[in-house]
């Protein structure tokens, strides 16, 4: 604030002149309070825009959701798509018609490790086993890797107070084609079996 005595430029907030100490006229901290009105004016229509434009943004992103709902639920739509969608599989499954291959059968194994090839993105291993009667846990677990990656791990096991009857796991994996390795874990079984199946 400038004082009109002596030309000295005080403090905004200052009451008299620190330089000759005369009183400072109320009209340039008038002035001043005016500035914040209009800047205060300024925030409030910039804070009326924020707000109408959010209240556009939500009201255009109802519109949007609204015509997808509808264009879903359009019957027209929805019956050509699902032509669309028959005429593909019709044409597919005349191509090829997929079906699960037996690669092979595995009675009895003992622990260890087994490899075998699938063609097709779908392996089946049906595992099944009849436990001896020892009233202890009796268990097979069969551990699928490809790449040595885990893909599956199908098990049969009973408690020691379980009825001794034969069970049967099956586990299909869609890891793809390649090499795959079980690794066979029998305890106190009387026999079992292991199948794998291929699907192409």
């Amino acid at each position: 604030m400038r004082c009109e005595s002596c030309g000295y430029e005080n403090d905004i907030d200052a009451q008299y002149c620190e330089k000759c100490g005369v009183y400072l006229s109320q009209k340039s901290s008038n002035k001043t309070f005016s500035d914040r009105s209009s800047d205060k004016k300024w925030m409030n229509n910039r804070t009326k825009v924020l707000i109408i434009a959010c209240i556009v943004l939500v009201g255009i992103l109802g519109v949007t959701v609204g015509v997808l709902i509808q264009m879903n639920n359009d019957p027209l739509i929805n019956q050509s798509v699902n032509n669309q969608i028959d005429q593909n599989t019709a044409s597919n499954s005349q191509k090829t018609q997929m079906t699960w291959h037996e690669v092979t059968t595995i009675k009895n194994p003992t622990k260890g490790t087994l490899s075998f090839d699938i063609q097709g993105e779908k392996c089946k291993l049906i595992i099944s086993a009849t436990p001896i009667v020892n009233y202890e846990e009796n268990i097979l677990v069969v551990d699928l890797f490809k790449d040595n990656v885990a893909v599956a791990s199908p098990y049969v096991s009973w408690s020691a107070t379980e009825t001794p009857s034969s069970k049967e796991d099956t586990v299909v994996s869609s890891a793809g084609p390649g090499n795959y390795e079980m690794e066979i874990f029998p305890n106190n079984l009387e026999k079992w079996t292991i199948k794998v199946y291929d699907y192409y």
